[in-house]
């Protein structure tokens, strides 16, 4: 049976369009079969007992009414609600969540119809016993999966520990602890990485020296600044490039560390930022007249933007942080809500930014959940 709507385009002429064919529910199926609706919802939902011959006749049913079970309505007579951790970097602290902030706020709003409870627990990014705290608090608060950025490596494997035996899905995004995830959406770092040293490597003279810079994080404790780090140096090696020189600066010494480092190394071409601080390095390069380094960097900031528009950042590696945030929260909802499964690992495209074609990346839409 189809349903037709007969629209006016003329005053002479007619279409008719095949809006929706209509949808057979469990009556008709039962109607069909000649048994009585519950034995259909016992077969559909596979509980209880139905003899082989009442099963054949609901399956001929079935197929022959083309049926296809509608998986909002069932959703919406699902009594669980299902609970939500995103534990996010404080936005006011460090900008560069803000817009990871925005594509979850986003997706609440999309989904508010359906028996989904998102709670944002936000932590200090730059205090790892802040994000252990926020962590443990998700864990206790009996949440069916925790979307999070694994910031500080050591305490996001204490938090993975508190989440043994418990039967909660578990997503990162922007990095990856090595093992224990269900889901992680962001770039290849390693690649990135090997893509900053390629771009440094072609803009650049040979012979010349390139550094790795780390800003405002622990080495030791941050795995996405060592993979970018690896990438960088696999790239170096497999081109008989010299082996970058690395340095990790701190808010309280940048300044007289940077400059020190830089006179030092006179021969110096090139600098791979590893965080979205590229504008730090960029301002102190912007006030020495006599430097010409390549810079590339991470990240669609306003300061950023500021420099890469004029000449001192050459290159940003856009990570696209709101559709990292946006694009993993969905895949854990539809899982929940519609049993939709997700790839276990979603990597996004290394987008690289240049003063003529940063525009065009500024206003793009969000990717939905394939």
């Amino acid at each position: 049976m189809l349903t037709y709507t007969l629209i006016q385009v003329s005053y002479d002429f007619f279409v008719i369009f095949d809006f929706m064919r209509a949808k057979h529910t469990i009556k008709d199926i039962a109607e069909k079969a000649g048994v009585s609706i519950g034995t259909v919802d016992r077969v559909l939902h596979e509980r209880g007992r139905v003899s082989k011959a009442s099963e054949k006749k609901i399956m001929a049913a079935i197929e022959e009414l083309d049926y296809k079970p509608n998986p909002i309505a069932r959703v919406l007579k699902n009594s669980v609600v299902y609970k939500i951790g995103v534990l996010l970097p404080n936005p006011d602290l460090d900008p560069f969540w803000r817009p990871c902030e925005e594509g979850v706020q986003e997706v609440i709003s999309e989904y508010s119809a359906f028996n989904v409870n998102v709670v944002i627990y936000y932590f200090n990014p730059y205090k790892p016993k802040s994000f252990l705290q926020q962590g443990y608090k998700a864990s206790r608060d009996g949440i069916h999966a925790l979307f999070f950025v694994p910031l500080f490596e050591r305490e996001t494997n204490n938090i993975l520990e508190k989440f043994d035996g418990k039967d909660a899905l578990l997503a990162t995004f922007n990095s990856s602890p090595s093992n224990g995830i269900d889901l992680y959406v962001g770039q290849d770092l390693v690649l990135s990485g090997k893509t900053a040293a390629k771009l440094l490597h072609m803009s650049s003279s040979d012979g010349g020296k390139f550094a790795i810079v780390h800003i405002n994080e622990s080495y030791d404790n941050a795995r996405h600044m060592r993979e970018k780090e690896q990438g960088f140096t696999s790239y170096c090696n497999e081109n008989g490039i010299k082996s970058p020189l690395t340095i990790t600066l701190m808010t309280g010494d940048f300044r007289t560390k940077l400059v020190s480092f830089l006179e030092k190394h006179l021969d110096l071409q090139g600098i791979f930022i590893t965080t979205s601080r590229a504008y730090e390095v960029a301002k102190v390069l912007d006030t020495m007249h006599d430097k010409r380094i390549s810079l590339i960097g991470y990240d669609l900031m306003d300061e950023n933007l500021k420099y890469l528009q004029k000449g001192v950042v050459d290159f940003l590696i856009h990570q696209d942080p709101k559709t990292q945030a946006s694009l993993g929260l969905k895949y854990l909802i539809e899982n929940l809500l519609f049993k939709k499964v997700f790839p276990k690992e979603k990597l996004l495209p290394i987008a690289i930014v240049n003063s003529e074609n940063a525009k065009s990346y500024l206003e793009q839409p969000c990717t939905s959940a394939e």
